[in-house]
């Protein structure tokens, strides 16, 4: 696995390291968080595929999957799902 550093610019994007999830250097984790239960008005109903590269976020291989965007839930899992084993493919 390609080991990645944060940015080197004062604000860290968009690559910056994180201390709220336990890391080593070889640890590769996929985050995904569930934001389909937020309404329309507070919100955008979305699915979160987040991804951690030895404790370094990394926005530009993250992405966010709309309700809107994909009209149905089972079809937002689905890209999520997909798109996290493309990551894990990729990145391992």
């Amino acid at each position: 696995m390609k080991h990645i550093k944060p940015s080197p610019n004062s604000v860290q994007w968009p690559r910056h390291e994180v201390g709220s999830i336990q890391c080593r250097k070889r640890d590769l984790i996929i985050r995904i968080a569930d934001w389909t239960r937020e309404s329309l008005r507070t919100g955008e109903p979305a699915l979160d595929v987040e991804v951690y590269i030895g404790g370094v976020y990394d926005w530009n291989e993250s992405k966010t999957f709309t309700l809107r965007d994909l009209k149905t839930k089972q079809a937002t899992k689905q890209a999520a799902v997909q798109f996290a084993q493309s990551q894990i493919s990729k990145l391992l």
